[in-house]
């Protein structure tokens, strides 16, 4: 049975949670997954770092959801899709940030936030990569940023890997990849339609299905609180790193009966009560998360988006932290039972003028900057690596995420396992938050708390 994403050879249409991560970025919310990269780059080799790099990536791009560009489909009528490419000007893509001597942390820290908030063009390659040569703690830095409509978090992991040395170069390509003629293009999609009408009408009755089960849990989440905070999202950043021994939270968690994601949550938790009391703007009821869940199978393939939004609340109207985790574990653990019925609300064959209809349907929920989903801030726990990667033979010392601000909340606190450690990036909207490094002090603070209390 051929894949009904695809429409020709080297060109893939996006499905409806892909197209989702297009139509719902403004330019204050872009919508890209990121990693900034330390590398052990010696001093003598520095020079030659962006050339490396730009080696790297031209050796081993074609292996990678990464050489493609974005085409609308005629009318909206069809799915929009991505289109292989043979080759892209890594010259501009894979870009020096222009410095005199070395980049302090401060510097480095102000200039990814800034970059940021940068939205992709993607009438080229959906990513870009910032090189910073010398860092004045030594060594080389990436910031790599993939749009988000390409792959969610645990796919991007998945291009990190193919772009690292473990993947061997590859084949390049020789002609970009041909688009059917308008007609044809939708005749493909008829044929198409008319294939997956049975699919679609299974479909249909899950989602009615899961709707009446979805019943048992209204008024079941605690609703978001406004603050202080609250409001439309700024175009401005700020950005701080935390870095965590897995062993470390791994221990606390086998100690007080908690999963890491569990103790993440959990220190989040304490790390955003504490700063709230100190800007006095701890509400009387809890935080709520925007989070997810990955559902990914093996057929899914590993790259586009597979996630399942999750909103369990924080207790940080709690002031005891084991109660905090008591109620988080509690709440999510409802949220989990939810999660399957959410999935099947997702799980949707493209209709015909599917696109056209979602275009005008996101241009009148984004006006005015509202939240599209529930929650004050985005919390997440993403896979990653436990053994070393390298890149043009340099070793990677962390890989920090550098995560997005949805519309209408204003902060984002991603953890990704690199190596030994929990790398996470704190990103903040600028006008709201104006010290971020405190709050990664905070999470900091709060396990040394719950290690004392385990």
């Amino acid at each position: 049975m051929s894949d009904p994403q695809i429409l020709a050879p080297g060109v893939r249409r996006l499905r409806p949670d892909d197209h989702f991560m297009i139509l719902s970025e403004t330019d204050a919310s872009p919508m890209h997954v990121g990693a900034l990269i330390l590398l052990d780059v010696p001093a003598d080799r520095q020079a030659d770092f962006a050339p490396a790099i730009r080696r790297q990536f031209a050796d081993r791009l074609p292996a990678t959801p990464l050489l493609v560009r974005l085409h609308q489909s005629p009318g909206g009528y069809d799915s929009d899709v991505w289109a292989d490419i043979a080759r892209a000007d890594l010259d501009t893509l894979v870009s020096v940030e222009p410095h005199d001597g070395a980049w302090s942390e401060a510097e480095l820290y102000a200039a990814v936030a800034a970059l940021n908030t940068r939205r992709l063009d993607l009438s080229g390659p959906p990513f870009s990569a910032h090189l910073f040569e010398r860092l004045a703690d030594g060594g080389s830095a990436i910031y790599l940023k993939m749009h988000h409509s390409v792959a969610d978090g645990i796919g991007f992991q998945s291009v990190l890997g193919l772009l690292s040395d473990a993947a061997p170069p590859v084949t390049a390509r020789f002609a970009d990849a041909r688009l059917p003629e308008p007609e044809k293009w939708r005749a493909k999609a008829e044929a198409r339609f008319a294939a997956e009408e049975a699919l679609r009408a299974e479909q249909s009755a899950r989602r009615k299905e899961a709707l009446a089960a979805l019943g048992a849990f209204k008024n079941d989440r605690a609703q978001t609180p406004e603050l202080k905070l609250s409001g439309p999202t700024s175009d401005q950043r700020r950005y701080a790193t935390i870095s965590l021994p897995v062993a470390r939270v791994k221990a606390v968690g086998q100690a007080l009966g908690g999963t890491v994601n569990d103790i993440f949550l959990t220190l989040a938790s304490s790390a955003l009560r504490q700063y709230l009391v100190e800007i006095d703007d701890l509400p009387d009821t809890p935080l709520v998360v925007n989070s997810a869940r990955s559902y990914r199978r093996d057929e899914h393939g590993p790259f586009g988006n597979r996630i399942v939004a999750l909103h369990p609340h924080l207790a940080t109207n709690l002031a005891d932290p084991l109660d905090r985790l008591r109620a988080i574990q509690a709440s999510m653990a409802r949220e989990m039972q939810r999660t399957g019925h959410d999935e099947a609300l997702l799980d949707a064959a493209e209709k015909p003028f599917g696109a056209r209809d979602r275009r005008a349907a996101f241009a009148e929920r984004l006006a005015g900057g509202k939240r599209l989903l529930p929650g004050n801030l985005t919390l997440s726990n993403v896979p990653g690596p436990a053994e070393a990667r390298s890149y043009a033979g340099f070793r990677q010392r962390h890989n920090y995420p550098v995560p997005i601000i949805g519309s209408g909340r204003f902060l984002n606190i991603t953890s990704r396992r690199s190596g030994g450690n929990l790398d996470m990036g704190v990103i903040a909207d600028a006008e709201k938050i104006i010290d971020v490094g405190r709050i990664a002090a905070l999470f900091t603070a709060a396990l040394d708390e719950l290690e004392v209390l385990a």
